[in-house]
């Protein structure tokens, strides 16, 4: 009988007697007993009964000719671009290139010193003229209006930011904040009335006060957790959406339980505008780790044994912050349509129109100030450069040799093109994220729980 494999399909033993195969590109994911899976691998499929064959049929492990899954390919590849293009305009406003701290992984060191340190009144005028007119070609509506920089909630910034939440509010757009807190709690008279608007507040905490104030300083060397604590007791007692992002790398994971603690006692998550993730320190300009920063499943292991001792952790986090397991929770925990990502983020999308004070319109929040890869100018005028937005639309797994070929793939959407140009001076070489060690090592330690989740279901 001649089958062949997909080209797509992932699988690690849970234990003595079961196996889980998960194909990336349909998102079919099943619990097999080894001895069948080995006769697969080993391609001796007259030796497997029917009904266990004809499933893997059935579910596109096996196929009798490739042709059939490159036809699948490329029809989820078509229905995934008309999603696309029905997706939401989110125009982003950076009043300032400039921030009050100084923290030791930002990876925006180079906008402190950037001649365009903040908006005057002509450029954010046309900055929210050219909002209006990407809008146009959606109808007139604008979904989302966020605030990002450099940091957004300076003082000097504060009647820019409240022009920017004034459109928003005309708009009748959701409202993100991109912020470090520090001056929050001086933004609550005009953060307050809009509120119901204010999807999320983020602010970024990275541990309890010792471990945070080594991280995230002023220049002056001065740590900023109590300010930043101020901050969420202010938004928190208005009501406004708060989210803590939690960065985190070798040097501070183990100092989660620590701020859990902090929270508890603060009553942060006994409020429902309260809301806590943790977040990878990365680095997208190198191969290289470090001390800091170790292969992500060297720091899932290390987030694994926190959560052996402290359960509740593992409740309140997970572990979505690793993008090579979110395709697999996904799946086990019930989500509707898991599809394939043909692009690695929204700004292949283009989703994201990112206003900054130069007068560039950018894709991707990490470039901003790199003005060699802006997608267009909106001050004066409105341009786009056609040829920058095709290096980020056209970047696809379909397009880059390397993906064609990897299993990966469906779920990886090709990885950070800006690493990539950082790295290789070439967007169409993938800079590849460990998905194999960081499954293999996920399931080997969560393997037992996603089976018992199986067999009960």
């Amino acid at each position: 009988m001649k089958l062949l494999q997909s080209n797509y399909n992932y699988y690690c033993k849970i234990n003595s007697r079961y196996t889980l195969i998960n194909n990336t590109l349909t998102g079919a994911l099943d619990i097999i007993e080894n001895n069948i899976w080995d006769l697969v691998v080993n391609k001796k499929f007259n030796n497997i009964d029917t009904n266990p064959l004809s499933n893997l049929i059935e579910r596109g492990y096996l196929y009798y000719d490739l042709k059939k899954e490159k036809d699948i390919l490329n029809q989820l590849y078509t229905n995934y671009i008309k999603k696309a293009l029905s997706r939401p305009v989110r125009c982003v406003f950076c009043p300032t290139y400039q921030c009050n701290l100084r923290c030791i992984y930002c990876f925006e060191k180079d906008l402190h010193s950037n001649p365009h340190k903040f908006m005057n009144s002509k450029i954010l005028d046309d900055a929210i003229n050219a909002a209006e007119k990407i809008s146009e070609k959606y109808s007139g509506v604008i979904n989302s209006v966020e605030l990002f920089g450099g940091e957004p909630l300076l003082l000097r910034t504060k009647s820019l930011v409240n022009k920017i939440l004034e459109f928003a509010k005309r708009k009748d757009a959701t409202i993100t904040i991109i912020t470090n807190g520090v001056r929050a709690k001086d933004y609550i008279d005009i953060l307050s009335p809009l509120k119901k608007n204010i999807d999320i507040l983020q602010i970024t905490v990275d541990g309890p006060p010792q471990i945070h104030d080594k991280r995230r300083k002023y220049p002056s060397g001065k740590g900023s957790f109590n300010e930043i604590s101020k901050s969420i007791d202010a938004l928190l007692k208005n009501d406004i959406n708060t989210n803590v992002r939690v960065n985190i790398d070798n040097t501070n994971i183990n100092y989660l339980p620590q701020l859990y603690e902090y929270a508890i006692n603060k009553n942060w998550l006994k409020h429902s505008n309260f809301s806590v993730r943790l977040a990878l320190v990365e680095d997208h300009s190198t191969l290289d780790f470090n001390n800091i920063i170790i292969p992500q499943e060297k720091l899932l292991k290390k987030l694994v044994k926190i959560y052996d001792s402290y359960p509740k952790l593992e409740d309140l986090f997970g572990f979505y912050i690793f993008k090579p397991l979110r395709h697999i929770l996904d799946i086990v925990n019930g989500a509707p349509n898991v599809s394939p990502k043909f692009f690695n983020c929204e700004s292949n999308l283009l989703e994201l129109n990112i206003f900054c004070p130069d007068g560039y319109i950018y894709a991707c929040g990490e470039s901003i100030g790199n003005t060699k890869i802006a997608i267009g100018k909106f001050s004066p005028e409105l341009h786009f450069y056609e040829d920058k937005k095709n290096m980020w639309t056209e970047r696809t797994i379909l397009n880059i040799e390397k993906c064609r070929s990897c299993k990966f793939a469906p779920i990886c959407g090709g990885g950070c093109m800006y690493s990539s140009i950082l790295i290789f001076k070439d967007n169409n070489t993938p800079v590849c994220e460990r998905y194999q060690e960081v499954l293999d090592t996920f399931l080997k330690l969560r393997g037992e729980k996603i089976l018992k989740k199986f067999i009960n279901s």
